[in-house]
């Protein structure tokens, strides 16, 4: 698990379930502009960021992460 895993997650949900992402944004309660950073941000997928950093020393340590949808209308 890294940023870029969860940025196609959210990239997908955002195609699939929203008209825009614009439309996402308003659900999480951020306008498009700082969507679009968020993404940008996850997608880069630096090796350096916490929790990528925070993944690797889970993952040495004998856990994971895993990210599931929430279903709530």
């Amino acid at each position: 698990m890294d940023t870029l895993e969860v940025f196609r997650k959210i990239d997908l949900d955002i195609r699939l379930n929203y008209n825009s992402k614009a439309e996402f944004g308003r659900k999480v309660g951020l306008n498009r502009k700082k969507i679009s950073e968020f993404l940008k941000t996850l997608q880069k997928n630096c090796q350096g960021n916490d929790f990528n950093r925070l993944v690797r020393i889970l993952e040495k340590a004998g856990y994971t992460i895993t990210i599931e949808k929430i279903n709530r209308d």
